[in-house]
């Protein structure tokens, strides 16, 4: 059997069955691999690791992505998931490998964009790695990250009756990825529009501030939104062993969204239920705290709505909740090596 024929999720948990055998019974692991980010106890403080790579011509294409996006974007998907568990990021690392035919301009602006971010996220970019690739660019990030409490934010937490509440808006960088790969960047009638989801998807802004922001608030689970709100709701419901209810017509698309794919004639529906690299969160909490969680959260400059809600099914169900009450299986989202990916 190859890794294309296993897939990525059968994959993931074989890797991570291997782990939890091998280090998961030190007492020091807190949290082990298969959620967004591992969690040890050192000295009595729970430090939280996560590592990301991004490829060319499998996470992006070298034509429309500048170099300071790349360098943003690398960290960004690390940072997302420190925020993910709750955790304030601390440093990070990021390793480049190159052609070698690139100008010294480029590596420059792509520094440009990684010290943006960690400035912007109070994080210390403290090193890294530099490599020559024989083929495209291959970009790593390792993010540290620190539980000021001692506890964390986990996938396996969420609980029947629970709301689930979403951060920003979901589906905007899906649509700027369609725009970059099949209009050039943009469509002329819906300037702002176009720009504003390219932006979403060359530039996320990973919500390392949603910690302090429910502060005193229990929250059971989180997720960060990488790969699609349908997939990564399964995750969620599947490590929780419940079922994760989404009332489609709660769902924070925003105008952008709506302009361009009315301009293009796409439908909006699998851009936000399936497009991922939102990086957002979508947090299970219980349900008398839910409306004032999200008023916390936009007191915190972070939108955010109440979504769906959490039921009981130990299969880890995501449903569509329609106005006539009735709830309908949905599927979708990107997944490595599917369909030849």
């Amino acid at each position: 059997m190859t890794v294309r024929e296993l897939g990525e999720y059968p994959l993931v948990e074989r890797l991570c069955r291997r782990l939890e055998k091998t280090f998961g019974i030190d007492p020091r692991v807190i949290v082990g691999a298969g959620d967004d980010a591992a969690v040890v106890d050192v000295n009595g403080v729970a430090v939280v690791l996560t590592v990301d790579a991004q490829l060319e011509n499998v996470h992006f294409r070298r034509h429309w992505m500048p170099p300071a996006a790349l360098g943003w974007k690398a960290l960004a998907v690390s940072l997302s998931d420190i925020a993910a568990m709750g955790a304030r990021p601390l440093a990070a690392l990021l390793a480049i490998a190159l052609r070698g035919d690139e100008p010294i301009d480029f590596l420059d602006a792509f520094y440009d964009g990684a010290t943006a971010i960690c400035q912007a996220t109070g994080t210390l970019l403290v090193g890294g790695d530099i490599a020559r690739s024989p083929n495209g660019l291959l970009v790593t990030s390792m993010v540290v990250g620190i539980a000021d409490d001692g506890a964390v934010w986990r996938r396996d937490g969420a609980q029947p009756g629970d709301a689930l509440l979403l951060t920003g808006t979901v589906g905007d960088a899906a649509a700027g990825l369609w725009l970059l790969e099949n209009r050039h960047g943009g469509i002329a009638q819906v300037a702002d529009a176009s720009a504003h989801c390219v932006r979403r998807f060359r530039f996320p802004e990973p919500r390392v501030r949603a910690r302090e922001a429910l502060k005193g608030f229990r929250v059971h689970a989180a997720i960060d939104l990488s790969d699609g709100l349908t997939i990564d709701a399964g995750r969620l419901a599947h490590a929780s062993k419940v079922a994760a209810v989404l009332n489609l017509n709660q769902l924070p698309v925003s105008e952008a969204l709506k302009a361009v794919a009315h301009a293009t004639g796409q439908d909006p529906f699998p851009w936000a239920m399936g497009g991922g690299e939102d990086y957002e969160l979508l947090l299970a909490v219980p349900a008398h705290d839910a409306d004032a969680a999200c008023a916390a959260l936009r007191n915190h400059n972070i939108p955010a709505r109440i979504v769906g809600t959490v039921a009981n099914d130990p299969k880890g169900a995501v449903l569509a909740a329609f106005p006539d009450g009735t709830r309908r299986p949905i599927t979708g989202g990107f997944q490595h090596f599917a369909d030849g990916s």
